[in-house]
């Protein structure tokens, strides 16, 4: 882009903002459940900005360097990409003129960002808020004073946001995590509300019969499983909310 020339951002498109980009060695299965093990895998933090309506809006909030390395990543295995605020810059967007925030789940790598959005409706399912006040000490990746007195909307269930965008309650990897679906000129996008990368929809790399591979973290398996397939059903582009790939996608579609 030129400078001084403003960004052009289409209505119904969603723009990939990558923040960190990350390596797991031989740390695949942990998105793919009981596949792929051994293996190394590229994955990243990303948000994702969409416009409808007029309106300005954010998917998750992301993650950071810093938070990763504190999960226990090794340095090397960590490049931070740039800020959630300076993603948006490169849009011609202001973290202020944000109208709607849509947090598919709680997890921390989905909400560093969150409290940069002061004038965002910011929501987020009823059950997902419930869990992450008192977590179980085996889902070591919530931490509830990160979102505490803000002023979220609670969803319960689907729910329609814009003339086009609507969010479809995917739970499994998180009790209460949503799935963003829009309705663009080529058909649903769908930016899941579990951690997952493309593979996890290509099941026949892995030898499996199975129609999905749900995410190795999970809260429950079999309804991971069926929330996958729910996504599949109503999706012309899936939109995995770890893939590396999307770091050099500009726009979908």
């Amino acid at each position: 882009m030129d400078e001084g020339e403003e960004p052009m951002v289409k209505e119904r498109t969603i723009y990939p903002i990558p923040l960190v980009a990350l390596v797991g060695r031989g740390e695949k299965s942990k998105f793919t459940h009981m596949t792929f093990q051994g293996e190394d895998v590229r994955f990243g933090y990303y948000a994702w900005y969409v416009e409808d309506d007029g309106k300005k809006i954010l998917i998750d909030a992301g993650g950071t360097a810093e938070m990763a390395l504190g999960f226990g990543r090794p340095p090397e295995t960590v490049t931070h990409i740039q800020t959630l605020p300076e993603g948006l810059a490169k849009l011609g967007v202001k973290p202020e003129e944000i109208d709607i925030l849509i947090l598919t789940h709680l997890h921390l790598d989905h909400i560093a960002y969150v409290r940069e959005f002061p004038n965002a409706r910011i929501l987020v399912q009823k059950v997902e808020v419930e869990f992450a006040k008192n977590p179980h000490p085996m889902d070591r990746f919530y931490d509830f004073s990160a979102v505490e007195g803000l002023d979220m909307e609670i969803l319960d269930g689907d729910a329609q946001i814009t003339s086009h965008i609507r969010v479809m309650l995917t739970p499994g990897h998180t009790v209460g995590g949503q799935s963003v679906i829009l309705e663009s000129e080529a058909g649903n996008v769908v930016v899941t509300g579990f951690c997952c990368i493309e593979d996890n929809f290509h099941p026949e790399k892995a030898n499996s019969k199975l129609e999905v591979i749900v995410p190795g973290l999970h809260h429950d398996v079999f309804v991971a499983y069926d929330s996958m397939l729910k996504v599949k059903s109503v999706a012309d582009i899936i939109v995995q909310n770890h893939e590396a790939k999307f770091a050099d996608i500009p726009s979908i579609p």
